[in-house]
């Protein structure tokens, strides 16, 4: 049986975190492939100034080419309107009807899942691969324990069960939402994105203060 990674989002910009997570994702639970899923108009972050999703598709192709593993997908892209993740998940069951599709998501959304469109026929159809957020003293205690302990709420895990497994990563303190800060005061964002990506970047001005896009909100 194939088993396939399905990792959505924004990719405001996709970064080397976004890219660490999924390798991790692959390496450790044995993934065929990890398919990005650049998000153009997804429902919780409406009227939030995104970048143009052909922009945000293009770096995201650009950062993952040269690994046979990564591919990006654009099936949110060419659907149209909101993007509902059961909506993608269905996509690639219709696709590869014999595959375990996996969901890779940030810890922090777990306790959100119950909430999200349709979320029983989630749970029903994908494995969730859940990626800790860092924390400030880990101790002794692996990562693993610490995203269950502190980012699951009790209601959630009784309606995932044994579907979900956390993600063994190092972590890096990286976000899109940094990075965007950093574009806008004219600072490097090099060794935080891929090279190529840093290129695009910094080639199309993205993020800065004179672009149609409010950095500050989203």
């Amino acid at each position: 049986m194939r088993k396939l990674g399905l990792f959505c989002g924004t990719f405001n910009p996709i970064h080397s975190g976004h890219l660490l997570i999924a390798q991790c994702a692959q390496d450790q639970f044995n993934l065929d492939r990890v398919f990005f899923v650049v998000s153009p108009n997804p429902p919780h972050r409406q009227d939030q100034g995104l970048l143009d999703a052909e922009a945000r598709h293009q770096m995201a192709v650009a950062a993952v080419a040269g690994n046979p593993k990564f591919e990006v997908s654009r099936v949110e892209l060419d659907r149209g309107g909101l993007s509902y993740t059961i909506d993608t998940v269905e996509h690639f069951k219709n696709l590869y009807p014999n595959a375990q599709i996996s969901l890779i998501i940030g810890g922090d959304n777990v306790k959100y899942l119950k909430d999200w469109h349709r979320a029983e026929d989630l749970f029903k159809n994908c494995h969730f691969l859940v990626a800790p957020r860092l924390v400030s003293s880990p101790k002794q205690e692996s990562s693993s324990e610490v995203a269950m302990k502190t980012l699951v709420k009790k209601e959630t895990v009784a309606l995932i069960g044994s579907q979900m497994s956390v993600i063994d990563f190092p972590g890096i303190a990286i976000s899109a939402s940094y990075i965007r800060g950093r574009l806008k005061q004219k600072q490097t964002v090099l060794y935080m994105v891929p090279p190529v990506v840093n290129t695009i970047l910094i080639e199309n001005n993205y993020y800065a203060v004179d672009k149609d896009v409010d950095t500050q909100k989203v």
